[in-house]
């Protein structure tokens, strides 16, 4: 069976392969490694801000780090990670101010439109409707029906047949503070800015330094599953196999 895979996958990289002009295994397989590593440079350049680097002088490296021996490159290989870290936290730094800036000036404009209220922390909110039923605390566990945008629209998140069911205290902040201004019924609309949200991290389908939309509708409130509690264990020798164990 694992040579008819081989053979199935050999066959449907030669094929490729020949339509790409190359001739042998060899090719394919030198090709194919090519595209992956490409693929991986290009998931890790992603993750930089736009502009960030000049890529002709970033191939140019690639290229010669390959070919070249690595006492003749422009910059000694134990210098790198010292001058790239330093680079891009100072990019960082400056995309951070330039994001503040315009989240900040989103907040000011949004806090003037009616029915927007602003809380200590700078959390906003909406009441699309109010509730009757309870409102939880901080340690307890919701069910709500929610949809995520950004700025622009962009969906990010969202339930859909079923609420979502968590713990307030394992959420973002805008979440835990949110939605114990809500009681069960109501639906409030949050603008959550990075530092109650996720900050300068990305996350799937959201940007850095992010200003996160969130429609919230409270379904239910019940009390979060009590930690358990630790089990106490029998001292064990310093050297004791346990202590590598996870």
């Amino acid at each position: 069976m694992k040579k008819l895979i081989f053979a199935a996958a050999v066959l449907l990289a030669t094929t490729g392969a020949n339509a790409a002009g190359l001739k042998t295994t060899k090719d394919s397989a030198s090709y194919a490694l090519g595209v992956n590593v490409g693929l991986s440079l290009k998931q890790q350049l992603s993750t930089l801000p736009e502009g960030a680097i000049n890529m002709n002088v970033f191939e140019d490296a690639l290229l010669n780090s390959l070919k070249v021996d690595t006492s003749k490159l422009a910059i000694k290989p134990s210098l790198t990670p010292e001058i790239i870290n330093s680079y891009l936290m100072h990019v960082q730094e400056v995309q951070n101010a330039k994001d503040k800036a315009k989240n900040d000036a989103f907040f000011a404009e949004n806090a003037k439109k009616p029915g927007v209220k602003t809380t200590a922390s700078g959390l906003q909110y909406m009441v699309l409707k109010e509730g009757t039923g309870i409102s939880p605390t901080a340690n307890d566990k919701v069910k709500a029906y929610y949809t995520g945008t950004l700025t622009n629209g962009t969906k990010f998140d969202g339930t859909t047949d079923n609420p979502a069911e968590f713990e307030l205290n394992r959420v973002i902040k805008g979440w835990t503070e949110g939605l114990q201004l809500m009681k069960v019924g109501a639906k409030y609309r949050f603008f959550i800015s990075p530092e109650l949200g996720y900050g300068s991290r990305v996350m799937p389908n959201i940007p850095a330094n992010s200003i996160l939309i969130f429609d919230v509708e409270l379904v239910d409130v019940g009390k979060a599953t009590p930690a358990a509690p630790k089990q106490q264990q029998a001292p064990t020798s310093k050297y004791s196999f346990k202590q590598y164990q996870r």
